[in-house]
């Protein structure tokens, strides 16, 4: 079991500023890469590498919504899925059937908005809540992580905003803690295998 704290991925805002903004990133166990993009809704044709900068910059620039764009890499039998441009992984349906006979974790961070963190086994919710308030829990097995929530800061909640760890460095570390993988700044550097999707679906408030 990986034993990471949320000063593990400080990193992200000092070497990722824009993508830290706003991102969705999802384990998935035992999953190839090309599989990973496909259960995601991507086709074979449109799969080619993207760099993850591009992606950001676009989003940045763009005066309309730019596509959606999912990259992913393979780490320690893990398929990783970062979307910089959206939050597909995070919808029902969608994490469903990523998770279909394996394991998910995803995290979706929209900075001041949300600190999500999910864990699926097989299409079902095992635990799901917000670092804003991590004391409302969701899933079959809502308090499953109750002891990584606690050793990372995450509970009890802070109580002031702004006190205790930086809630997205702490949902990253907890997903670290469930799947053992431990990201590092050059995973997120350079092309990656990747593709653009089409424009995000409304997330469900389920």
């Amino acid at each position: 079991m990986s034993v990471a704290y949320a000063r593990d991925y400080a990193w992200l805002q000092e070497a990722q500023p824009d993508l830290a903004e706003a991102y969705c990133l999802s384990y998935v166990r035992g999953l190839s890469k090309t599989e990973a993009l496909r259960r995601l809704g991507a086709d074979d044709r449109d799969m080619r590498c993207l760099p993850i900068a591009e992606a950001v910059e676009a989003d940045l620039c763009s005066q309309f919504a730019p596509p959606c764009t999912a990259h992913v890499l393979s780490l320690a039998g893990w398929a990783l899925v970062i979307e910089p441009t959206g939050c597909r992984a995070a919808r029902p349906d969608v994490y469903r059937t990523l998770s279909a006979e394996t394991e998910m974790v995803s995290v979706r961070v929209v900075m001041e908005h949300r600190y999500e963190f999910r864990w699926v086994i097989d299409g079902v919710l095992q635990t799901c809540f917000d670092a804003r308030s991590p004391e409302i829990r969701r899933g079959t097995r809502p308090d499953a992580l109750v002891e990584h929530m606690t050793a990372v800061g995450v509970l009890p909640a802070p109580p002031e905003p702004g006190d205790g760890p930086e809630p997205g460095a702490a949902v990253l570390a907890i997903a670290d803690r469930v799947t053992g993988v431990r990201v590092r700044p050059a995973h997120l550097t350079g092309p990656l295998l990747g593709a653009e999707l089409d424009r995000a679906v409304p997330l469900a408030t389920r």
